[in-house]
């Protein structure tokens, strides 16, 4: 089942150990700087509520319950502050509503910092600072994408970073020192990287890094280098350290340290996608990823439909695409319309309530557009898709069997 548990793994002997009590549902790990303690999300309480429990993991036994939820939303720790007296914890409501509440772990008195006014807004907590006195914070707080941003905690002054960047900001990760900082955006569903100086709040994107999707970042003890999983249509999740210079926003070279297993196929012919944006009903252009096969058209065509709603598709590596275009010659097109998340809480409302259909008729905009592409069969198209996806292959099939060959709910 979902009752997942917190183990302790010795590296060297392999052995391991269970922290949590084995019948509630545990997670959210998040440890304070100096290694003493963990604090984590827990149904322990009644088996339904999400609350923050502290312990040290070589007496988990005395573990203790820090915080209460007052609801069924999601809590959990996000950060300690680097003396271990503070604790940024994180509440979830929804895809377009998240707050961040801040605790002194000595008083145990909670205040919210960010969220809960209207209208609804994103708040993701970041960091604390070298010195505690404020954190960074992602936050979409009157703007239509979210932004970096950092908070003052004596005076409550709120800092936008990255005014000028018109795309989402995802990931905010602190050196151990506090003297480096790096930053990903989510710039059209390809993930930009930005280095940063925490002191003068000054950044540059780092341009070495190939085109595809970051995560797993992380600093080295020293602050020299940085740490990443990189992921592209033709190179699955593998590690990457790129090495860091004298100054916060100077890098040099990158260096892969993992090749992943991908069965003796040559991935240098997997064939990476076009990003193209096409027209829709009321005027807005749609993103979407074509990958085209080898050879000469007109090439039959799958269009590919995301789950969520709110997700996103991105050009990832995916084997069940390469195979779809090196074994059936098949292109693929993969959409990502309205409703879907990236591209700023406007176009993530666009699908709501009885506005659901407008997302089906972005897929019927995509066939029409098909029919102008000279490589691509528009009498010789199917739609897949999974969950949401499965909801838009189903009502595709409604408004659209004569544009259809075939479909897979």
């Amino acid at each position: 089942g979902e009752f997942y548990q917190l183990f302790l793994l010795d590296p060297e002997s392999g052995d391991s150990e269970m922290l949590t009590d084995g019948e509630s549902r545990n997670g959210g790990a998040t440890w304070s700087h100096d290694g003493q303690w963990l604090a984590y999300q827990s149904t322990r309480r009644n088996g339904k509520s999400n609350d923050v429990w502290l312990m040290k993991p070589d007496n988990a036994e005395a573990a203790r319950m820090i915080f209460e939820s007052p609801d069924g939303s999601w809590w959990g720790p996000a950060n300690f502050d680097r003396a271990g007296k503070q604790l940024l914890i994180q509440n979830y409501v929804s895809i377009t509503d998240s707050r961040i509440h801040l605790q002194d772990l000595a008083s145990g008195e909670t205040r919210i910092l960010r969220g809960g006014g209207e209208p609804a807004s994103v708040n993701l907590a970041g960091e604390f600072d070298r010195d505690g006195k404020g954190f960074y914070f992602i936050t979409d707080e009157n703007s239509d994408f979210r932004r970096l941003a950092y908070m003052d905690l004596a005076g409550g002054e709120v800092e936008v970073i990255t005014q000028d960047i018109d795309w989402d900001v995802e990931n905010f990760v602190l050196s151990d020192d506090g003297t480096r900082a790096v930053f990903e955006v989510n710039e059209d569903a390809v993930n930009r990287l930005y280095l940063m100086d925490p002191r003068s709040r000054k950044f540059r994107q780092v341009d070495r890094i190939p085109t595809g999707l970051i995560s797993g970042l992380s600093f080295s003890p020293d602050g020299k280098r940085l740490a990443m999983t990189l992921n592209s249509s033709q190179t699955p999740s593998d590690v990457f350290t790129l090495e860091l210079g004298e100054d916060a926003l100077s890098s040099s070279g990158l260096t892969r340290w993992t090749y992943s297993e991908v069965g003796g196929l040559d991935t240098e012919s997997f064939i990476a996608p076009e990003l193209i944006h096409y027209p829709t009903f009321d005027g807005r252009d749609i993103p979407a990823f074509v990958y085209r096969p080898k050879g000469e058209g007109p090439h039959p065509v799958i269009v590919s439909i995301h789950g969520g709603p709110e997700g996103q598709s991105k050009p990832g590596f995916s084997s069940r695409t390469q195979l779809w275009l090196a074994q059936l010659g098949t292109a693929v097109v993969i959409p990502n319309v309205r409703g879907s998340s990236g591209y700023g809480k406007e176009y993530v409302a666009l699908d709501n309530g009885f506005k659901r259909e407008d997302s089906v008729k972005d897929i019927g905009a995509l066939l029409d557009w098909i029919e102008t592409q000279p490589d691509l069969d528009a009498d010789r198209v199917a739609v897949y898709g999974g969950s949401y996806g499965g909801y838009m292959v189903l009502a595709s099939l409604m408004h659209y069997s004569d544009q259809l060959r075939g479909a897979v709910d």
